[in-house]
């Protein structure tokens, strides 16, 4: 199986946000996105989890790989800053804040690729 892990963007002046693959169509996805190929759903969406990751180290949460998909446009509760989400981890999934642990940035934007 692939593993492939890219820089993300969620909104102006966040620092980078790292999520993982591990799925070759998904992967295929997120570097059509790179390369401006795919133009439609190009923002990143995922399921949050409250822990450190190896892949995202500087954050306290990451993206379920398994859980990534990409998107046009968000619903609004989903929609966040990666810093804002950091200090709300203990409301993810409350009502009215990323339902179901869903974290969908309507201005995510994938920046790179990482060397594995």
């Amino acid at each position: 199986m692939a593993t492939a892990r890219f820089g993300l963007e969620a909104a102006p002046n966040d620092d980078e946000f790292v999520f993982r693959l591990d799925d070759d169509e998904r992967i295929g996805q997120a570097r059509a996105i790179l390369a401006g190929t795919e133009t439609s759903k190009i923002h990143v969406q995922g399921r949050v989890v409250a822990e450190k990751s190896d892949h995202n180290p500087d954050w306290n949460f990451h993206l379920d790989p398994g859980s990534i998909t990409f998107f046009d446009q968000a619903d609004e509760d989903c929609d966040a800053s990666a810093h804002y989400v950091a200090m709300q981890l203990d409301r993810v999934g409350e009502e009215g804040f990323l339902p179901d642990n869903v974290w969908a940035p309507a201005r995510s934007k994938i920046t790179r690729e990482l060397d594995s």
